[in-house]
C-alpha cells in the first residue's frame, strides 16, 4: 500500500511493505521525503512504539523536546507517550524505514 502525500500529510510517500492485514504485530514502511520538508504535527503514540532507521540521507527528529539529528545508518526508537516528529531540513531527499508496533498506524492513514 502506497501512501501519497496529500492534505493534511506533509510527510512524503509513505509504502507499507507489512500491514494490519499482513500481521497485528507492526506495521513496516519505507518512507521517501523530499529537502526542506516538515514532518507531522508533534505527537505521541499511547501503545506502540514508532522506530526509524535513516537509509539516505538525513533527519532531524525532535524527541520529547531534544533535536537529534539522524543521517544514514542512525537508529532512532521512540517508547510509547513520548513526544516525537521530525523534518528533511537538507537539501537531499531522505529515506527511512519506519516500523510501529503494535500494528495499526496504517490505518490511521487511510
Amino acid at each position: 500500500m502506497v501512501v501519497p502525500p496529500g492534505e493534511g500529510q506533509r510527510v512524503g510517500n509513505v509504502e507499507f511493505l507489512a500491514t494490519s492485514e499482513d500481521t497485528p504485530r507492526f506495521n513496516l514502511a519505507v518512507i521517501t521525503m523530499k529537502p526542506h520538508r516538515e514532518g507531522p504535527e508533534e505527537h505521541a503514540h499511547t501503545a506502540e512504539d514508532d522506530s526509524f532507521y535513516v537509509l539516505e540521507g538525513e533527519l532531524t527528529f525532535t524527541v520529547d523536546g531534544e533535536e537529534v539529528v539522524a543521517g544514514a545508518g542512525t537508529f532512532v526508537l521512540v517508547p510509547p507517550e513520548v513526544s516525537h516528529t521530525f523534518a528533511n531540513r537538507g537539501d537531499a531527499v531522505a529515506r527511512v524505514v519506519n516500523v510501529h508496533a503494535p500494528a495499526g498506524f496504517d490505518l490511521r492513514l487511510r
